[in-house]
């Protein structure tokens, strides 16, 4: 899904998974524990286990040398859920958090209204 978006706004040129993760090289998501990144400590090829919160992060990361549309450079975005794994299934515990662009702008613009426009701070 975020290729094709990727693709649609012309950030991306081609369709190959390569092509994404130079603008990811993260993955997915991880473990969330006592220590916010507990990776270390787990294993990545077994089941989850009841208990268990993980993150589940999808982000894009364009840097400014970016060979593409002049204005996503240097920009970047990673919307993150927490998901507690259940005996179940799963709960997203991130769920009322707003991820649809239309939210996060809204938002990020009455916070901005608050203290002023970024333009106005810098004049």
């Amino acid at each position: 899904m975020l290729q094709k978006g990727l693709k649609e706004l012309g950030i991306l040129r081609g369709v190959g998974s390569s092509s994404y993760h130079k603008l990811n090289p993260t993955s997915i998501g991880h473990y969330l524990g006592m220590d916010i990144h507990d990776c270390s400590m787990v294993s990545f090829d077994g089941p989850l286990k009841p208990g268990v919160v993980i993150t589940i992060e999808p982000g894009v990361y364009i840097p400014s040398s970016f060979n593409g549309p002049g204005r996503y450079r240097g920009i970047g975005i990673r919307i993150e859920d927490e998901v507690l794994i259940t005996e179940t299934g799963y709960e997203v515990l991130t769920a009322s958090i707003p991820k649809e662009v239309k939210h996060i702008e809204s938002l990020l613009n009455n916070f901005c209204h608050g203290m002023g426009t970024l333009d106005s701070q810098n004049n």
